[in-house]
């Protein structure tokens, strides 16, 4: 067995929502998964005369350890961590707006409609009872349920109008941010030395995870997550993280 390490290895994450577990979320190709033990130096000064502010004693006592992971594999659990958010669904269902009075502003400014995923089927906006041409006297952000004068429309000066128009279902997920300022999670990483095929793996049954940094939407490389955190010792523990060079039996 070597004695020189560099590893290749599956990071399995089981978060935690109120105590109870969310199963565990894996395996997430992770770029860094480091852990770092900690102590803390308590030094007992000598006030005898000839020693005066002199070290008399020494000692140390363990500080938490602490985990930090970097990854641009981002599965929800983590994105909503990296965001302190809490992630409800979203569930618009398909209806119709029919005779909806809107306030057009001015170009070049948006007004929202109220729905989102507007269908071009079927779609009117008028003006004084006169029907408005899309591409001319209007423009619409149908994805976003967006609504905007044309430049040099019938109403680039903006103008009551209304719209009739049906909209189509949304589904997803939508994560309200900075309200969850912790995650507690479970951490696996099943290692494998590139050197000589061994197996290491490291568990760190609680820690506590919350984003080391910003997430920049519009960055020139992927985007990428740094959580980081506590390792937790908990009931039932003996250890706040565990390393294990298995040797499967023959």
């Amino acid at each position: 067995m070597s004695n020189t390490y560099q590893l290749a290895g599956d990071l399995y994450l089981e978060p935690f929502i109120n105590g109870v577990s969310g199963g565990l979320i894996g395996p997430i190709d992770v770029d860094a998964c480091e852990v770092k033990p900690s102590s803390k130096k308590v030094n007992i000064p000598s006030k005898r005369r000839e020693r005066y502010g002199q070290s008399r004693e020494t000692y140390q006592i363990p500080e938490p350890a602490t985990i930090s992971i970097k990854t641009t594999e981002i599965p929800p659990v983590m994105l909503a961590a990296a965001f302190m958010a809490e992630s409800v669904a979203i569930n618009q269902g398909s209806g119709s707006l029919s005779a909806v009075n809107i306030a057009l502003p001015p170009y070049p400014k948006w007004i929202e409609i109220g729905k989102t995923n507007i269908a071009s089927t079927g779609l009117t906006v008028t003006h004084e009872s006169s029907q408005l041409a899309i591409g001319t006297d209007f423009e619409l952000n149908y994805a976003l349920g967006l609504i905007r004068a044309g430049k040099d429309g019938a109403v680039k000066d903006g103008g009551a109008v209304v719209l009739a128009a049906t909209y189509n279902a949304v589904t997803g997920t939508r994560m309200r941010g900075n309200i969850q300022p912790e995650v507690r999670a479970r951490i696996l990483l099943d290692g494998k030395s590139l050197i000589d095929g061994e197996s290491l793996t490291l568990n760190v049954p609680m820690a506590s995870l919350s984003p080391k940094s910003g997430i920049d939407f519009m960055s020139e490389k992927p985007m990428e997550v740094t959580l980081e955190g506590d390792c937790l010792i908990i009931e039932g523990e003996s250890a706040p993280f565990y390393v294990d060079q298995p040797k499967p039996a023959a």
